[in-house]
């Protein structure tokens, strides 16, 4: 489904404006027509030229009736007949959420934008096998209800993140505020909010508390939705971010931008199936899961392709009631099975005495902790790919240096 050209999913009938558009004309363009970005045609000797401008970079221009020509960006344009999967990875890299079309003369025919990819993400056979909390950041920023729309926008920029889950006080999520929200609501609103709505006092307006422009109730996904079920969702509301629950309790959010991360990441063969089973603490789960992205990496970069991993965790006890773990590591590839073990190493023997006498030696074993046994695990695989890696490349070897 990634694999089609990008002009399957573009948009044909493209609105554009020229370098002289005032702020206040593209804003209106924008919003009448629920634009995010908009392309800007620059002629110049007879050939067009293709820019970029976002509604977020209007608001924040300080005077209406300016030029957007001093807003704009030069636009990263991507060919009709490139796959959708290599679009993306075009898009991600120029920093882009939408990217004019063109023909192989140069001649802009349609626009693609991270909505056009959400539609198609929506249907894909792979993201719906796809867990939503394999894709999802676990570590939420929030803010209460009650605070102010001033800290809500310094969170915002101190974070590097453009919305906000909103809680109340036992932390249950009510709502969501972001960027545009501030910037449309706030610093550039169609109709001032009036200051005095808090109990009759005088209030700045970013004083004001950010429930008072949150969007509510909250749109959120369940934890055990799949990847292409967020989409759905992003496409359907046109919204850029979705909270995931469980229960009534926070776990995640996932945004556009993490979902064509995910795509792209397919691409580049870094995005493998990971199966884990077995007993693993919550502690563990998030490095857990970075360190095995890390070594997955490794792994493809030398065997090329790998089709599955499977982890298999056990936790045991030993006598003295102690827990300890071991963790198998499964690899598969198009010519092998590799197989890692991680396990605690026998420590010392140690002298036992019973009233001053000897009684023997017992062995015991080191206390390494879930993360050191997962990394042996995966290091043993690591260490025969690259082993065979070298056996077939004996040119990638490092040369040995002679004896004298």
């Amino acid at each position: 489904m990634f694999n089609e050209p990008i002009k399957e999913i573009m948009t044909k009938d493209v609105v554009t404006v020229t370098p002289d558009t005032s702020v206040s004309k593209a804003l209106g363009i924008m919003e009448e027509n629920n634009f995010h970005h908009l392309v800007v045609v620059d002629k110049k000797d007879g050939v067009e030229e293709y820019y970029l401008i976002s509604m977020r970079d209007l608001l924040l221009a300080h005077n209406p009736e300016e030029e957007v020509a001093r807003l704009m960006y030069k636009a990263h344009c991507i060919h009709e007949d490139t796959p959708i999967i290599d679009a993306v990875c075009e898009m991600i890299d120029a920093g882009q959420r939408a990217a004019p079309i063109v023909n192989t003369y140069g001649k802009m025919v349609g626009i693609v934008t991270d909505y056009d990819i959400m539609d198609r993400a929506s249907r894909s056979i792979i993201l719906k096998d796809t867990p939503v909390k394999k894709v999802m950041t676990r570590h939420v920023i929030t803010i209460n209800e009650n605070e102010t729309i001033g800290k809500a926008r310094a969170l915002m920029r101190d974070n590097n993140i453009g919305r906000l889950v909103v809680v109340d006080d036992d932390g249950k999520p009510v709502g969501i505020v972001t960027e545009t929200d501030i910037l449309t609501k706030v610093l550039k609103p169609k109709r001032r909010m009036r200051a005095g709505d808090l109990k009759g006092e005088k209030v700045p307006r970013m004083g004001q508390p950010v429930k008072m422009i949150m969007s509510s109730p909250l749109i959120t996904l369940d934890y055990d939705a799949s990847v292409a079920d967020a989409a759905r969702l992003m496409k359907e509301y046109d919204i850029r971010g979705v909270p995931i629950v469980k229960g009534n309790m926070l776990k995640g959010i996932i945004t556009r931008s993490d979902i064509a991360k995910y795509i792209a990441d397919l691409k580049k063969g870094a995005m493998i199936e990971v199966e884990i089973h077995g007993e693993m603490d919550e502690e563990f789960r998030d490095l857990a899961e970075r360190i095995i992205a890390t070594e997955v990496k490794k792994m493809v970069k030398h065997a090329g392709k790998v089709h599955w991993i499977k982890i298999n965790i056990k936790k045991e006890r030993d006598k003295g009631g102690t827990p300890y773990y071991r963790v198998v590591t499964y690899v598969k590839t198009p010519n092998k099975l590799y197989v890692g073990e991680g396990k605690p190493k026998a420590s010392l023997p140690k002298r036992l005495e019973a009233e001053g006498e000897d009684v023997g030696y017992v062995s015991g074993k080191e206390r390494w902790e879930f993360i050191d046994i997962l990394k042996e695990s995966l290091e043993s695989v690591l260490k025969q790919i690259e082993a065979d890696f070298d056996r077939v490349n004996p040119k990638h070897m490092k040369r040995l240096p002679e004896k004298e």
